[in-house]
């Protein structure tokens, strides 16, 4: 008779772990020298952005005053009339109806 299986003890400790919430995330670096060599090889050239510049950029964007919030204005309530109803004939029998062209 066989023996039985037992589960490994990572799955065990994992379980915990997924109750903890979202993983950390970690930084990323982008090979740009790697990236530039691919480039090369391809008959292409590697362009990449001046950090100074974006930097700048970020940092005027940041500055800038935030717009104000105007709330919009919000339609008069309406009143609805309380009286009797009234009752509108919005479909008339003009077969017996004299016309003043016919008469």
């Amino acid at each position: 008779m066989p023996a039985p299986v037992q589960a490994p003890a990572a799955t065990a400790s994992a379980a915990p772990q997924a109750g903890n919430g979202l993983p950390k995330v970690r930084s990323f670096s982008l090979p740009v020298d790697d990236l530039a060599r691919v480039a090369e090889s391809s008959g292409l050239q590697w362009v990449n952005s001046d950090a100074a510049k974006i930097a700048a950029a970020q940092a005027a964007m940041a500055a800038e005053p935030k717009p104000v919030h105007v709330p919009r204005e919000r339609p008069p309530v309406v009143e609805l009339d309380e009286g009797p109803l009234v009752l509108v004939e919005t479909r008339r029998d003009l077969r017996d109806m004299q016309l003043p062209f016919e008469r």
